[in-house]
């Protein structure tokens, strides 16, 4: 994929994973992960969600109160490791981003879970 012919966004979702910017990473946040392909979401049956930089880039994730941040310093792309029915890769512009997990509701079991793909 040609990063500079792709559109990058300040949002997007994969699943139960919700990328958005913000304008910074709070203080006292500490440093959990870096690399140029870092895990953002992790699955039950291993078709991760990850976000992946070009070569000699270095995203980094921070974790405070329960929230993780992402310091993505050039265009990066969001993976999901699935070879069929996965989601579309979406491209993320440089920025602070948080990332949440979100849950939806089993009318069947009444109950929180969390998304599964």
């Amino acid at each position: 994929m040609n990063k500079n012919l792709q559109e990058a966004h300040e949002f997007g979702r994969h699943g139960e994973v919700i990328i958005k910017k913000v304008t910074s990473i709070p203080s006292g946040a500490k440093l959990v992960g870096k690399g140029n392909k870092v895990i953002v979401g992790h699955s039950e049956s291993g078709h991760h969600h990850v976000l992946e930089a070009e070569q000699g880039v270095e995203i980094k994730m921070y974790e405070i109160d329960g929230k993780t941040y992402l310091d993505i310093p050039s265009k990066s792309d969001l993976v999901h490791q699935k070879s069929s029915e996965n989601h579309k890769t979406q491209t993320f512009a440089p920025g602070i981003y948080i990332r949440e997990i979100r849950q939806s509701y089993s009318y069947a079991s009444k109950q929180m879970r969390r998304v599964i793909d």
